[in-house]
């Protein structure tokens, strides 16, 4: 990542709202989905402070077609929550197809369809690794294809996004195969969080790759993940890479208020 070095506010059509399908996220700021962290609650918190996309925790594809209630409570929403995103996790296409289908139709916890699904292949952790998920499925090329397809199927009108990483390594670059399929499958946007598997959370994002993957992906937009600790780093990030728009992790973790800072700097103001 750059030096750290003060950035003035956006100037006047700098930045733009990004289209999501039909959802318009202004400014084009995204909290980023974190298990056990970003509930309901936690969600409506962020939200008091300034507007954006702000996903549910991940939840298994299985364990909705399963019907498993501790993980559909987990990943409820607020009763005016709107619009309803949630990022969903599995490793075969049928589940991932089936639980896309009932969370667009209603039928998974409440009676209410969700409004975005956002895919997750960016997860770091061994227990998932391991087992072929996360940030090592995009290695398998032909299995991620199927994958997208299934959910963007699926999902009709409702739009549908990814998540990755780099690759599982720096032997395995996986992201511009990724985020090149997501764009042919219908994926509506994508995000990449600048980091290695193997690196977890370690190190600096090397922000060089979402400039890359802008380049590759062009139809649609495009959010980069990784060291956005303060709204200067969402405008460096965005003038340096050219992305769309920003995922904000482990940055809001105790600080929901930064949520405030880069609705103040996009709109063109100081913090």
């Amino acid at each position: 990542m750059a030096e750290s070095v003060p950035q003035a506010p956006a100037r006047p059509g700098e930045f733009s709202a990004v289209g999501i399908g039909d959802l318009e996220v202004w400014p084009p700021v995204v909290l980023a989905p974190m298990a056990g962290v970003t509930n309901a609650p936690f969600r409506t918190l962020c939200r008091r402070y300034g507007a954006g996309l702000y996903v549910n925790q991940m939840i298994t594809a299985r364990a909705i077609v399963e019907g498993h209630r501790k993980s559909l409570d987990l990943a409820a929403f607020a009763p005016d929550e709107s619009p309803r995103s949630i990022q969903l996790y599995g490793t075969e296409p049928y589940s991932i197809g089936e639980a896309t289908r009932r969370l667009v139709g209603g039928e998974s916890h409440d009676g209410r369809s969700v409004d975005h699904i956002d895919m997750n292949f960016g997860c770091p952790m061994k227990k998932v690794t391991r087992h072929g998920g996360g940030a090592a499925l995009p290695w398998k090329r032909g299995l991620y294809r199927s994958i997208v397809r299934a959910a963007v199927d699926a999902a009709g009108d409702v739009p549908v996004t990814v998540k990755f990483r780099v690759g599982i390594d720096d032997e395995a670059i996986t992201f511009l195969d990724a985020g090149r399929i997501a764009e042919d499958e219908g994926c509506r946007a994508v995000a990449h969080h600048a980091r290695t598997a193997n690196q977890l959370y370690s190190g600096s994002a090397d922000w060089r790759r979402i400039g890359e993957l802008k380049e590759a992906v062009t139809s649609i937009p495009v959010f980069g993940n990784g060291d956005i600790w303060e709204a200067d780093d969402a405008l460096r990030m965005m003038r340096e890479t050219g992305a769309d728009g920003v995922v904000v992790g482990r940055g809001c973790l105790g600080r929901p208020w930064i949520f405030r800072d880069l609705a103040e700097v996009f709109e063109g103001r100081a913090v």
